[in-house]
Formats: C-alpha cells, structure tokens, sequence
C-alpha cells in the first residue's frame, strides 16, 4: 500500500512538472513558423501567406488549362463549321479589246454591295482580273448583279473617242456544301467582225467548282482556311 502511494505522488508530480511544457507549445507549426520568420526578419504570418499564394497559383493555372481547352474545342467546332459550309470566289475579268477601256464597274451580291470602283488616273487600265468576294456563303442560290461601263479609246476608231457604254447583267449561281465555287465576271466583245464596235460590248459569266479543302482554298485565293 505505502509502494501505491509513493508512486501515485510521484506520477502527480511528475504531471505537475510537464504540464507548462506542453502549454507553451501552442498549435502544431504555428509557434515554429512564427520563430522560423522572426529569426529570417519575415512577417509572423509568412509561411500562411505563401502557402496561400501556392494554392491560388496552383489553382490559376487549372483555370488557364481549362480556357485553352476549350478554346481549342471552339477552333476545331468552327472550322469544322465552315468546311461543311460552301465557299464563294467572284472575280471580275476584263477581257475587252483596245477599242474600250474600263470606266467604272460595280457588283452586287444578294443586294449588298460588294465592289465600286472608277478609273482614276487610269488605275484600272491594267488590272485585268479583280477579286470581288472571296469568303463563306450559306449553301444555296445566290444573285450576282454586275454593271460595267467602258468608254471607247478612238485608238482604232476615231469616232469611238469618249463614247461610254453601260452594261449591265444577273447571274445565279449555286454554292453546294462542301464546295468551292468560283464564278468569273468576263467584260468582253461579243460577235464578230459583223458586229458593230457599239454592240460588242458584253458581259458573260464562267463558273467552276472544287471541293473545299485546305490545298484547294489557298490554290484559289492565296489564303488558308485559318485565315477567315
């Protein structure tokens, strides 16, 4: 009974006497971490701060992966869009011979215009083929609506000399999804040597299709499919 007692004291003591120790100690890391950034000259709150500032890293680059992922769904949706579409190429082509020159010229597609311009200075003497569209269409009929105006040169005949000559024309054409469609826009001289120079003066249209592809497009426009 006595042994009982002397080791129950001495337990009690010995509690006594640890007791301040683990006071002192305080939450797990906090008291280090502060002793830590006393002893380098940091805020107390340092450690707190940059594991803060790991987090909010950490969690803006998952944000910046995540936009980059879905803008790269968005590309690949939109030019999957646009290859399943139709895809039109108007130009104008002046085939005319020395007796006209190209005064003004104007182009209508679906009722918007899409092309005016005038001889100035004689900017349009030698721009023999001019690209007047060039971009996506909705599969379909569309209306091209042309009007050139040519004066005479007097070079071959004299009496030509600032005569003008207003021509105008329609053209429907069909884009097919898929499709690369190009119609050219041909000032010309109809007839032949029957004809008067005042009735030769016409406009026709030549149409071809390919399929709409990548080495397709920039064949026909210089332009990749990146590139609208």
């Amino acid at each position: 009974m006595l042994r009982c007692t002397i080791a129950l004291a001495a337990l009690s003591m010995w509690l006594l006497m640890a007791a301040p120790a683990y006071a002192q100690q305080g939450p797990v890391g906090s008291s280090d971490d502060a002793g830590a950034a006393e002893e380098e000259g940091l805020p107390p709150n340092y450690g707190a701060k940059l594991r803060k500032m790991e987090e909010d890293v950490v969690s803006l680059k998952e944000r910046i992966y995540a936009t980059k992922t879905r803008l790269v769904l968005l590309k690949e949706r939109i030019l999957s869009d646009v290859v399943n579409g139709a895809y039109a190429i108007v130009v104008h082509k002046n085939d005319m011979g020395a007796a006209f020159t190209l005064d003004q010229v104007m182009y209508y597609i679906d009722g918007k215009k899409k092309l005016f311009l005038r001889n100035k200075a004689g900017n349009l003497d030698k721009e023999r083929q001019i690209e007047v569209f060039s971009g996506s269409v909705s599969p379909g009929n569309h209306v091209i609506s042309v009007e050139m105006v040519y004066k005479g040169t007097g070079s071959v005949f004299t009496y030509l000399d600032g005569y003008k000559f207003k021509i105008t024309s329609k053209y429907t054409f069909y884009a097919s999804e898929g499709r690369i469609v190009k119609i050219q826009s041909v000032g010309y001289e109809k007839g032949d040597f029957t004809y008067s120079l005042e009735e030769r003066p016409a406009i026709k249209f030549e149409v071809a299709q390919y399929k709409f592809n990548p080495e397709n497009l920039a064949k026909l426009t210089g332009k990749n499919k990146d590139d609208d």
